[in-house]
């Protein structure tokens, strides 16, 4: 693997010169080495299709065979590109125009080194001199490069090839025109010496949630103007925070600049006697040593700041608590069926105790298990109040070492942080500078709001705004939650509107009524659903969770946490919820990875017991795995192989069954689907004896093929059409098979009778309407007019017979919609007795327009007086 990378801290030279060494090795991925500046940021996500620069989390080093480095030569510049230097089997290419001696320069095997105004020149050099074609859009973006590091040409390092490249990139197309909007001219080569200084000798840290760039340098000449560095150095590192101790000559200058809502800079630099604005400030003191007083600074700013991230935007609530007189065993069946490892004990709405499932193992192993809980919590429970920092319940977890921590506030227990909860909220903390900057996601939300605005019907956004709006007035929090999620991240269409309330639904769905909306409620599941004028529908549910007393049981349900009410569902991909809150209005909410696996398209269970709580979401998942076309992530694969081997599915009642393979039936890519539902051995789980051979897959080919290519020709069968491909899988098992599975599936009497009359009389239908003899359209239509549509589509599927198959379409395609034009009343009027007669003619009448013998409406009148003289009825 080829890597090109350059110093850390990126400008717009350096990602110039990578871009052009990408052109002379084919194959190579260029790679920051750390932080970009924030111009760079800017072009690269305008130009995300254009360019690929990945971080050094996505490199695996022992892969790396060249190293290709640009812009420096010095390997303490190179980030974590320096663990590669002196590997025998990595080769080092380098291409640098800075002059002087480098202390740790990297041994190349190959190096160009030349001093030029910028590197991108050396590059762009090599890349002429090869012949290799230049596009205007990189003819742009290396001319920028070449720009900013000669500071447009003006700064004593340029030189005239400088000037000739420059002029050669504007032959070749480049729009000096984009130069201006990207790249800044603000920096002299002294300036940028001591801006490259400042970032050498920074390091990070979080400090109640903010992010803070230090950084201490002792500078050999006084430059002007420190303050511009101080902000170049937050830019380069993304911080809320930057702050700058620099000794020169016999003063020691202190800059900070902050972001508005972190820390007003100029009340914190009072006590060395700055000031300035809340954002911006400095201060001048006699000359002192400047990493001792950056050290000072640091310890102030941690009492300073105040936490960004908050224990109450982490927390897991409500939490679920119980009385200190449940029994152990109780106890412990609770913590089982939902899965906790520890609960508060709360009494008169007071917290006294905590107690884990690992003391209810030992009471019960000692035989206490119908003792009360009481006797073996744990007393003095160590809480922490919501709005304290994330980093002060980490620091209170670890002291004390505990796995969760009770969130109180005014006395109340009104939450609980978890292991879990801590590792996503210090998940930013672990991710490196340089791809949060370049705009990597957070674990569990982010803002979609500008999607939703893209792609959602008016309806839709302003739907979902009132819903919000009214939740909010009701000290509520309403989210939009799975398919349409999934979905909308997808680019999909799709208007089924799923509402999850954390709180009491109820009472939200009541409210509609007063605004012209019909509503229904199901107080046992706490959900219910409002139409909307123009029968427009919502799917309104408290967040809950389900539990399962055993496999395959129907779920009992509880009100609980959004958190909670995601996890009990089927797919990652699908557990995802939208803010349609006011205040939080397009927040994503994504838990458990949903939007990462959308990115790798495969669907994965929440959790290893999924698919033992409900086999059904195997059959959910390959109807949704072939509808989006994604594959079973390895561990999903693995337990719905075990699921089917373990007889599960068997278990399922025959009703959910009959849901489950009605929708897979009537999904566009059925044919698929049903092929990977043998090779898995799923119909044979379902109905044991069951025989799918080649026949009944022709025949489940056949009726896919008619539902894609004929869908809008055919009659309206409605959703009846899921019983051809029922009758399709069951074509070719013994009678008794067949007999057990209609059985198990508890059809209607109708559908039983369409599938009965599909498989036993295809035989009739080929001796009827088929044969190498003419068939007029008449005979066709008359065998086949009292036949269900969907047996004569099951027929079409199952014959062999060329002839049989092509006068069935004929009939549904065309024939099935033929009619008289003249109807009862129009041969009352034409005189004719109302009676027996009139249904009789108009039977000959439609005989006769099969036949081809009639067509305009004079036609017909004419032949009813030809064969159904007036005067001949009245003698008779």
């Amino acid at each position: 693997m080829k890597v090109i990378t350059t110093h850390i801290g990126a400008d717009f030279d350096s990602l110039a010169s990578m871009i052009a060494a990408a052109k002379l090795y084919p194959g190579a991925v260029p790679c920051f080495s750390g932080s970009a500046s924030r111009n760079v940021r800017d072009y690269l996500k305008r130009y995300q299709s254009r360019y690929k620069v990945v971080t050094p989390r996505k490199v695996k080093m022992d892969e790396v065979t060249t190293l290709i480095v640009v812009d420096t030569r010095s390997a303490s510049r190179i980030g974590p590109f320096a663990a590669l230097v002196g590997k025998k089997d990595v080769t080092i290419h380098v291409y640098d125009h800075h002059p002087g001696d480098v202390l740790d320069e990297l041994p190349a095997s190959y190096s160009r080194v030349e001093v030029l105004g910028a590197c991108t020149t050396l590059l762009v050099e090599v890349i002429l001199e090869r012949g290799i074609a230049i596009s205007p859009h990189e003819a742009t973006l290396f001319a920028m490069g070449i720009y900013e590091d000669s500071g447009a040409l003006t700064f004593g390092s340029t030189c005239r090839k400088d000037y000739e490249i420059i002029a050669t990139l504007r032959e070749l197309g480049a729009d000096m025109t984009q130069i201006p909007i990207f790249v800044e001219q603000s920096l002299t080569s002294a300036e940028k010496q001591l801006l490259n200084e400042l970032i050498d000798n920074s390091w990070e840290r979080y400090i109640n949630g903010a992010k803070v760039v230090l950084s201490a340098l002792n500078a050999t000449r006084y430059v002007e103007g420190l303050s511009l560095f101080a902000h170049r150095l937050r830019d380069y590192f993304d911080a809320d925070v930057a702050v700058c101790v620099v000794s020169m000559g016999q003063r020691t200058y202190i800059v900070a600049r902050s972001k508005e809502e972190i820390l007003n800079v100029s009340d914190f630099l009072a006590q060395w006697g700055g000031g300035g604005h809340p954002q911006a400030a400095s201060v001048t003191i006699e000359r002192t040593n400047p990493y001792i007083l950056i050290k000072e600074v640091e310890d102030k700013l941690a009492r300073d700041i105040k936490p960004l991230l908050t224990v109450a935007s982490v927390m897991t609530s409500p939490v679920m608590a119980i009385d200190p007189d449940l029994q152990v065993d109780e106890a412990y069946k609770l913590m089982i069926r939902y899965g906790h490892s520890g609960l508060p004990i709360v009494q008169d709405g007071n917290l006294i105790g905590i107690i884990t499932r690992k003391d209810l193992d030992k009471a019960h192993l000692h035989g206490f298990g119908s003792a009360k809980v009481r006797e073996f919590m744990t007393e003095g429970v160590i809480t922490v109040h919501p709005e304290a920092s994330v980093s002060e319940a980490h620091r209170l977890m670890v002291f004390h070492n505990i796995g969760r921590l009770p969130v109180k506030e005014n006395g109340l227990l009104v939450g609980i942080i978890t292991r879990t909860d801590l590792l996503r909220a210090l998940y930013p903390i672990s991710v490196p500078p340089e791809e949060r900057s370049l705009g990597s996601v957070l674990p569990w939300t982010e803002d979609v709001s500008e999607l939703m605005a893209q792609r959602l019907s008016p309806w839709i956004t302003q739907t979902l705004r009132r819903l919000g709006k009214r939740a909010e007035e009701m000290s509520l929090k309403a989210y939009v939650v799975g398919g349409f999620v999934r979905d909308l991240l997808l680019g999909k269409e799709n208007q089924d509107l799923d509402i999850v309330i954390e709180g009491d639904a109820i009472s939200f769905i009541k409210s509609w009524e007063t605004d012209g909306c019909t509503v229904a409620v199901h107080e046992r599941y706490r959900t219910g659903t409002i139409v909307f004028p123009g029968n427009k529908k919502v799917d309104v549910a408290t967040a809950r969770r389900e539990f399962y007393e055993y496999p395959v049981a129907l779920p009992k349900v509880v009100g609980d946490s959004l958190k909670h009410d995601l996890y009990r569902r089927d797919f990652t991909v699908n557990s995802m919820a939208i803010s349609i809150n006011e205040t939080s209005w397009g927040t994503l909410i994504d838990y458990f990875g949903g939007r990462r696996d959308l990115q790798e398209r495969q669907l994965r269970v929440l959790h290893n017991l999924s698919f033992v709580e409900d086999p059904t979401r195997v059959l959910r998942g390959l109807r949704l795995k072939h509808r989006l076309g994604f594959e079973f992530e390895d561990n999903t694969y693995r337990l719905i192989m075990s699921a089917v081997k373990g007889g599960l599915l068997g278990l399922l009642s025959g009703t959910r069954v009959k849901n489950e393979l009605k929708l897979i039936f009537l999904e566009e890519k059925v044919y698929p689907i049903v092929l990977e539902m043998v090779r898995l051995g799923i119909f044979e789980a379902l109905f044991p004896g069951i025989k799918i051979d080649r026949n009944c897959l022709r025949i489940v080919r056949r009726l896919s093929f008619f539902m894609r290519r004929l869908r809008y020709d055919l009659p309206h069968m409605e959703e009846k059409v899921w019983l051809a491909f029922l009758a399709a899988i069951i074509f070719s098992s013994v009678e008794w098979v067949q007999n057990a599975t209609l059985d198990k599936l508890h059809l209607s009497k109708l559908d039983r009778e369409i599938i009965e009359k599909a498989l036993d009389d295809l035989g009739t239908a080929e001796n009827a309407i088929g044969g190498r003899g003419m068939r007029s359209h008449d005979e066709i239509y008359l065998f086949l007019a009292d036949v269900p549509y969907v047996t004569a589509l099951f027929w079409a599927a199952a014959t062999e017979q060329w002839r049989v198959r092509r006068r069935i379409l004929l009939f549904l395609t065309r024939l099935h919609r033929v009619h008289p034009i003249l109807m009862g009343r129009d041969l009352v009027e034409l005189g004719y007795p109302r009676g027996p007669i009139i249904g009789k003619i108009l039977d000959e009448l439609l005989r006769a327009r099969l036949r081809g013998e009639v067509e305009t409406r004079e036609d017909e009148i004419k032949w009813v007086k030809k064969r159904y003289p007036l005067y001949a009825l009245k003698k008779g």
